[in-house]
């Protein structure tokens, strides 16, 4: 039997299935704690105990493999020989391929989580050190602080409309933080005298980059729309920006679950009601979708098609600098997709969310509300769609392994099969209230699919390898994409 040409591309991304031991090793279980109690001297004769230790961040970063772990060690003794406090401690460095040497650490007489100190694992190929400070988001320490948080957000809150605001006082509350990226702070906040209609609770970020300046743009183009009368989706009030600080402050949304939690719960349970309940909410978010596309906002920011290939592209070429293959295995179908993309034109461009998933989505009080606009810009309407589809369905496998059977090829298939109906019941929703081209959520989609599987690799999550390799091929083999030559 012959094999086309479509076929070969798509059979070449199974060398997407595993990832070779040098890279994978750093993160799986158990690998780092027997590295650490072999090659750091405190923990081998007992100056320190090794309380716990994971590898929570390994990532590509250029032609670099940035690594984070957060080890807790206890001092043998403590004062007057009372048990010692746990002390965490943050190492940060560089895993190093096969292709690159391996650096001594220096001798400089420090003790293990000194300011200072590095160290290397042979056997997991790691330099580290010492991280002393988080550089990416200098105003998080300020921002942490009740005494200086209180200053900020009184300051913010006079600036966007609310001149009699004075905070008495701010208890600040981290619910989301990714080390050098974002912070995302929830404060309780007492107003000295106390006032209706003073924002409580308020909601600060900080990013690295541009992204908190983005967030607020379209936030206050959004506001100004007749989206901020809730009748179809709940948007945060933006109460300000402090550009050279990078801190953006907003107004609540009420939450009881996310989408994603929701979704989550009903893939794995598979029970009735739940999966009824999900799809009501998938319901209501497309035509909410549909409201955010259609409010006239305008955005500076624009995205096309191009750029999201553009980005594809530099992530495979960035794997493939230490990971050789992985270009001829990647760019015949990123090839295909471009015809096309060609064959079916582009969408008139709205107001797109652009990181669209069932994680901004929060569900509360009857209501539905959307967050997260640090990426807003005008694009075609199935770049939110087509990203939403493909987190749905990464939602769904995954949930797969909550099940002691895992991803048995019968049921893996099954459920892609289940997922289809979800996404397809989704996009006929939006459809009523709002046009798009099929054909070009299924583009969007099909690169945020392949997208996702490279991120599996650049970011090195061993257990979203294999679903998301089965959640592409799958899209490949059964969705039409007869424009593709």
């Amino acid at each position: 039997m012959t094999t086309s040409t479509r076929d070969q591309s798509i059979d070449a991304l199974e060398a997407f299935a595993e990832l070779p031991d040098w890279l994978s090793a750093l993160m799986r279980p158990g690998r780092l704690e027997a590295s650490l109690r072999e090659h750091v001297p405190e923990l081998r004769d007992g100056r320190l105990a090794l309380v716990e230790c994971r590898a929570d961040r390994l990532r590509a970063k250029e032609a670099s493999w940035l690594a984070r772990c957060r080890v807790v060690v206890r001092p043998a003794s403590g004062v007057d020989g009372a048990l010692a406090e746990p002390v965490e401690v943050v190492l940060v460095g560089e895993l190093h391929p096969p292709s690159r040497a391996l650096p001594t650490a220096p001798q400089r007489g420090t003790t293990f989580g000194e300011p200072g100190h590095e160290l290397v694992l042979p056997d997991l190929r790691v330099h580290l050190r010492t991280e002393e400070a988080d550089p990416g988001l200098p105003s998080l320490g300020a921002l942490s602080d009740p005494q200086a948080s209180a200053r900020i957000i009184e300051r913010l809150l006079r600036g966007s409309g609310y001149p009699e605001a004075t905070v008495a006082s701010s208890s600040p509350r981290v619910v989301r933080y990714k080390p050098g990226s974002r912070c995302t702070i929830v404060y309780d906040v007492d107003y000295d005298p106390p006032a209706d209609g003073l924002p409580d609770p308020v909601v600060a970020k900080t990013h690295q980059g541009d992204k908190g300046a983005v967030a607020h743009e379209a936030m206050t183009a959004l506001w100004h729309t007749d989206l901020a009368h809730g009748e179809h989706v709940l948007l945060a009030e933006p109460l300000g920006y402090l550009a050279a600080e990078r801190i953006l402050l907003q107004g609540p949304v009420p939450e009881e679950q996310t989408l994603k939690a929701l979704a989550r719960q009903a893939f794995e349970s598979l029970d009735p009601d739940l999966l009824e309940t999900l799809r009501a909410q998938l319901r209501r978010t497309a035509v909410a979708l549909a409201a955010l596309h259609r409010s006239g906002a305008r955005y500076t920011r624009s995205v096309r098609w191009g750029d999201e290939l553009a980005e594809t592209r530099e992530v495979l070429d960035r794997l493939s600098q230490s990971v050789p293959g992985l270009r001829d295995a990647g760019e015949p179908m990123l090839t295909r997709l471009e015809a096309f993309d060609r064959a079916t034109g582009a969408d008139p461009t709205v107001s797109a969310h652009h990181d669209f998933r069932p994680a901004q989505v929060l569900l509360g009080g009857g209501r539905l509300g959307f967050i997260d606009f640090d990426g807003a810009a005008m694009a075609e309407p199935g770049l939110d769609l087509g990203r939403f589809r493909g987190k749905l369905r990464d939602i769904g496998v995954t949930a797969l392994a909550a099940s002691p059977d895992g991803y048995r090829p019968d049921l893996l298939e099954e459920r892609l099969e289940l997922l289809d109906g979800f996404c397809d019941l989704f996009l006929d929703e939006y459809r009523a209230h709002a046009p798009v081209t099929p054909g070009r959520v299924l583009l969007w989609e099909t690169i945020d699919l392949l997208t996702a599987l490279l991120h599996a690799w650049s970011k090195v999550r061993l257990l979203r390898v294999e679903p998301r390799l089965a959640i592409l091929l799958h899209q490949l083999r059964t969705a039409d994409l007869s424009a593709l030559p």
